[in-house]
């Protein structure tokens, strides 16, 4: 299975270095190697995900293969790239990068409106309290998320 790691890593790099920093930016190859190394930490035990890294192979050795056509191939990449990722999040409970820290500043902001309109009477002060209160819980969460290295 480290065999297969490593085509798909090298697959990445020959990629990155035939493409523009645009096309890379597109096609979140960062974002595709740290799916790739998640897999491979869960394929021991996961059917799936080693079905996820063979399919991985093929497909940036497709990409390789079409390097002119790339800015055609972007939408059927960022598709299969989801669905990896829709599978590591649903069936390893991972979560993506500031995940909790959108979505506790936006509570953060609701709860604001209402506290500011009901209770301060000044619903600027109770939005910006609300979200800083949500950015604060939200960032520690994320940070104690990639602490345990449960984000991709």
């Amino acid at each position: 299975m480290e065999n297969l790691v490593d085509d798909i890593k090298t697959n990445i790099w020959k990629l990155r270095s035939n493409i523009s920093k645009e096309q890379s930016k597109k096609l979140d190859l960062n974002k595709c190697e740290r799916v790739v190394e998640k897999l491979d930490s869960f394929s021991t035990n996961c059917e799936e995900c080693r079905e996820h890294l063979v399919d991985l192979k093929k497909h940036f050795m497709g990409l390789e293969a079409k390097i002119d056509s790339i800015e055609q191939e972007c939408k059927q990449h960022k598709q299969v790239i989801q669905g990896i990722v829709s599978h590591l999040q649903k069936k390893h409970k991972l979560v993506s990068e500031g995940f909790y820290l959108s979505l506790y500043m936006s509570i953060g902001m609701s709860l604001g409106v209402v506290f500011g309109l009901t209770i301060i009477d000044n619903f600027a002060l109770g939005i910006s309290f609300g979200m800083s209160m949500g950015i604060a819980i939200g960032a520690g969460l994320d940070a104690d998320a990639k602490k345990k290295g449960n984000t991709i």
